[in-house]
């Protein structure tokens, strides 16, 4: 069940790895967008646990237990002379009155706390990406991010809750889960120290707290969020592997439109300007020359790095337009709709020089193939419709055997 504090309360003391700092340096805004993935947002590679591990852990998803109350047993311990506490008005960091320190509650489940801190450095790039807007754009769109986000930290311990409790008498799956949680953890590590081009753990650390981080902060984040998404994949992947041939044959026949194709060509060109030549002759032999290599064998985008004088060197070498009357320039339009994949073109003369093209890839009208390819897109997209609505009713279902308790409260 849910229902709304009728105030915000304060902790005593905060919760080790929850402790921040007030904004600064914007620019390094990629750090917490970086790796503070929410539960429902994450897009981490699916961690796959070894065949007895996961038969476990579905067999485990299949037993009624009574939820655990607290997941873990965290110490708490001071994080200061004042707490940060979050303005839900202006979404600025203050410092409470008084001596005591204090950690808002922003919600609670089951009578865990999330505090206002957990959203805010959740929110950070959103908060620094919204600064120069006008008001009341910027208090709009800082409010939605704040709701959104408490809403997937809550939807997280909601599935960590049901996690841990459905497996507590499973310690090795547990185990397994935790190693590789912190594996990940390690692994975006690396990989944002590497981005970051740091000197030193002190200069790292530095980075973070200027953003309302701490490294304990951020390693607690990743791996709950970690250990969330898998629990929930897991719950969802029988589902997902029942999808079966005959349904992504009957997807492609009941929604033709969704495969019906547009006569299209993809092309590259190479623009050779005549006013860069002594005379219109020598522009155009030149051109030839170039048509005459690409026919050989040479690289066709290594010659547009090279010579190409107009603007698809910007787009990486590809024509401008792919449909009928939207190619330009329009005397290439003709001969590019009779030309085969990967064949060089005649040259294209105008006013001001010559175009050497090159098909890339013809597209023609009617439906797509029902190929390897069409079948896996199909596969994907119903593989994506069967994550949304298994999340959705498993999360539904989690939500309504909780005590969720959300503080409306401004202050």
């Amino acid at each position: 069940m849910s229902r709304t504090l009728p105030a915000t309360r304060l902790l005593p003391k905060v919760i080790p790895g929850r402790e921040s700092t007030p904004f600064a340096i914007p620019c390094v805004v990629a750090i917490s967008a970086a790796i503070l993935c929410t539960v429902s947002g994450c897009g981490a590679d699916r961690l796959v646990l070894d065949p007895q591990a996961t038969a476990q852990l579905l067999e485990a998803n299949q037993t009624t237990i009574a939820r655990s109350q607290k997941p873990e047993n965290e110490p708490a311990k001071p994080s200061g002379k004042h707490g940060c506490i979050l303005d839900l008005v202006s979404y600025e960091v203050t410092a409470p009155t008084g001596s005591e320190v204090a950690a808002r509650i922003r919600a609670t489940v089951n009578n865990e706390p999330i505090l206002d801190e957990e959203v805010r450095e959740a929110i950070y790039p959103y908060l620094a990406a919204t600064q120069s807007l006008p008001e009341p754009e910027r208090s709009t769109r800082r409010k939605e991010a704040f709701e959104k986000e408490l809403q997937q930290l809550i939807e997280r311990e909601v599935a960590l809750q049901d996690m841990f409790a459905k497996l507590k008498d499973r310690g090795n799956v547990l185990d397994k889960l935790k190693e590789a949680a912190t594996k990940e953890f390690d692994k975006k590590l690396r990989e944002l120290r590497r981005r970051s081009n740091v000197k030193s753990d002190e200069e790292f650390k530095a980075m973070l707290r200027a953003q309302g981080l701490t490294l304990a902060g951020v390693q607690r984040q990743v791996e709950r969020n970690f250990m969330a998404m898998e629990y929930m994949r897991n719950r969802i992947l029988p589902a997902i592997d029942r999808i079966t041939q005959q349904q992504i044959l009957e997807y492609y026949n009941l929604h033709p439109e969704e495969f019906r194709v547009q006569d299209s060509v993809t092309w590259q060109d190479i623009f050779i300007d005549a006013g860069k030549f002594p005379d219109r002759g020598t522009a155009r032999q030149f051109a030839e020359q170039l048509a005459a290599r690409a026919r050989a064998g040479d690289d066709f985008l290594k010659l547009v790095t090279q010579y190409d004088n107009g603007d698809s060197s910007y787009r990486k070498g590809e024509g401008f337009g792919h449909r009928r009357s939207e190619i330009k320039p329009a005397q290439a339009e003709a001969p590019l709709f009779q030309m085969r994949d990967g064949e060089i073109g005649p040259v294209i003369e105008l006013t001001n020089g010559y175009h050497v093209i090159k098909l890339v890839k013809r597209e023609y009208a009617g439906l797509k193939p029902f190929d390897e390819k069409t079948q896996l897109a199909v596969r994907n997209k119903l593989q994506q419709d069967t994550w949304d609505r298994e999340y959705k009713r498993i999360m539904n279902d989690l939500k309504r055997h909780a005590s969720i308790e959300v503080s409306t409260s401004t202050r």
